[in-house]
């Protein structure tokens, strides 16, 4: 009998938006990171396969997207809803996203902070780490993930405060 494997971490499991300031994408578009990540919820660790999709087509605004994908159970965790992401020149952070595992207590919440790694780095990354990618979960432990996702679609990507 399976409970809600609420491993996967805040993927981009984020809620609640940091909020103020815009920032600005350069060039105005969209760009996709995928890269292996290790989700844990409650005790469990998986080896997943994270895919982010970024919609900074306004130019000064950012809605993202996300999906996780492997062997069982990660391509069974579902990553709903659109997300905003915040970037303060350092941390880029993602809120808005609900992780819905399907084995394990609850859903995984946000926001979850990541590294930018940098305008000049080629391909462009996104580094999660544990405990600054920890995301909050309704029920249970708290949602972790490691792992850098990399630019894989889009121009290369440049955020500025």
């Amino acid at each position: 009998m399976l409970k809600k494997l609420g491993i996967a971490v805040g993927a981009v499991g984020l809620c609640a938006a940091p909020a103020a300031m815009a920032d600005t994408y350069t060039p105005a578009s969209t760009s996709t990171f995928s890269g292996p990540v290790t989700v844990q919820k409650d005790g469990l660790a998986y080896n997943c396969t994270l895919t982010v999709n970024v919609d900074a087509t306004a130019g000064s605004s950012a809605s993202v997207t996300g999906s996780l994908s492997g062997a069982f159970p990660c391509s069974l965790i579902a990553v709903n809803g659109t997300g905003t992401a915040f970037y303060n020149g350092t941390n880029l952070t993602i809120s808005g996203l609900v992780i819905d595992p399907p084995i394990s207590s609850g859903t995984c919440t946000g926001p979850i902070r990541t590294v930018w790694g940098g305008n000049s780095v080629s391909p462009r990354r996104i580094t999660l780490s544990v405990p600054l990618s920890n995301s909050s979960a309704t029920s249970g432990a708290a949602c972790k993930m490691a792992g850098t996702l990399t630019q894989t679609a889009g121009a290369p990507v440049s955020i500025t405060p």
